[in-house]
This record gives structure tokens, C-alpha cells and sequence, in this order.
């Protein structure tokens, strides 16, 4: 466990998950991070006087980018509200299952958790037909379509509002821009259900739907 400094006193190298963008690039610094060469790790980045960060199972949904890799980092371990912190890192393996494909999938199923809250609301506010409209649509842009026509003033004003979300959160994963899309939906869950810890639950379902069509299992976990 963190002691209160956030230092887990962790002396083996740990295992967790980074987000990096296509061809292993850092998405804020830049970095070009060293592939591994077949059964061998990458080489260990380090930068003086900087801390590398890493991802737990639930900070996932914070940093989406185009490839996952499992990592090792160099203990002792900062841990963070929604990352960690080492002095060192480096590449073990490419996460496989996580592509383009699955990336896109992520930011739909985000906008459909979206959408069936906006359902459930425009049918409690007695709009049951626009309810059924919402679940017919067929893709992400009919489904933008239909909720941006629903949103707006002169209308009661939570499944408005709630529509205005589903209308954005769609848009986004119709364009691929599934880490937007995820954070839209997480904040109209706080907005549908009038409580703001609804984001950090909806975070965690977000993060277990990147775990398990990614095939991921609970890391950091010592080194072997």
C-alpha cells in the first residue's frame, strides 16, 4: 500500500499499463519509447530530473491513445490520483488487442452507456417516442442527429440536457475520438443521476471494458 507520501516502498520493479501514440510515441513529451526485441524488454528510459508515468488497471480511461503496452518501472513507485510516477521505465509488450478497431469500439460502447441514460430520462419526463427514436438509431451520426433535435431550450430541461450530452458524446466516437467520447459520458452520468461521484463509478466501468476486450489482468504486480 502508498504510505501517505504516495510511496508504495515497493523495491522490486513493478508491472502497468501505458498509453502511447502510434509508433510508441509519448503523447505530451514526444518521446520515442525503445521496442522490445523479441523476448527482450525495450531499453529503460529515464530523464534527469523527470519522473516517467504509467497507468493501474483504473487510471486507463484518463490517458486513451492508439497503442497499450505493459511496462516495468523502477521502484520505489509514486502512486497518483489517476497515474503513477518512477524514475525509470520500460516496454515489455504491445497490448495486441487493443487497435484501431477496438479504440473505436470503446468510444461507442461509452456513447451508448450515454444514450441509455438519456432514454431512461426522456421516458420519465413523458417523451417515450423520442425515447424509441434515440434507440433506433443505427450508428453514431444518426444518433447525434436525433439527440442534438432533442436538446435544447423549450424542453424539460434534464433529458435536454441529457440529449445535448448524447448528442456530443456520439459525435465524438462517430469521429473516433474515443477519449473524448469517454469523458462526455462519464460527465452526463453525473448529470443524469444529479451526483457527482457517478463520474468516478462511470470511469471504473469504462476501465473495466478496456480490461476485458483488451485481456488485461490486475498489474502492478512485482516483477518476475
Amino acid at each position: 500500500m502508498p504510505s501517505a507520501t504516495g510511496d508504495t516502498g515497493a523495491e522490486p520493479p513493478m508491472r502497468a499499463w501505458k498509453f502511447l501514440e502510434t509508433g510508441r510515441i509519448a503523447p505530451f513529451g514526444g518521446h520515442t519509447w525503445p521496442a522490445p526485441s523479441g523476448d527482450a524488454p525495450g531499453a529503460w528510459v529515464r530523464f534527469p530530473g523527470r519522473e516517467i508515468f504509467a497507468c493501474r488497471l483504473d487510471d486507463l480511461p484518463w490517458w486513451i491513445a492508439t497503442e497499450l503496452w505493459e511496462v516495468e518501472i523502477e521502484a520505489p513507485v509514486r502512486a497518483l490520483e489517476t497515474q503513477i510516477a518512477a524514475a525509470a521505465g520500460r516496454l515489455l509488450r504491445r497490448i495486441d488487442a487493443w487497435d484501431g478497431p477496438a479504440l473505436r469500439a470503446y468510444g461507442v460502447a461509452c456513447a451508448e452507456r450515454a444514450r441509455d441514460l438519456a432514454i431512461q430520462s426522456l421516458i420519465r419526463d413523458g417523451r417515450a417516442e423520442e425515447a424509441q427514436a434515440l434507440g433506433r438509431a443505427r450508428s453514431m451520426l444518426e444518433l447525434s442527429r436525433v439527440a442534438r433535435g432533442y436538446a435544447g431550450e423549450g424542453r424539460v430541461r434534464l433529458s435536454a440536457n441529457l440529449a445535448g450530452y448524447v448528442a456530443e458524446t456520439s459525435m465524438r466516437a462517430s469521429e473516433g475520438a474515443a477519449a473524448a467520447a469517454a469523458n462526455i459520458a462519464a460527465n452526463a452520468a453525473v448529470v443524469a443521476l444529479a451526483d457527482p461521484s457517478a463520474f468516478d463509478r462511470e470511469r471504473q466501468w469504462q476501465a473495466r471494458w478496456i480490461s476485458e476486450h483488451a485481456g488485461l489482468t490486475a498489474v502492478p504486480v512485482a516483477a518476475v
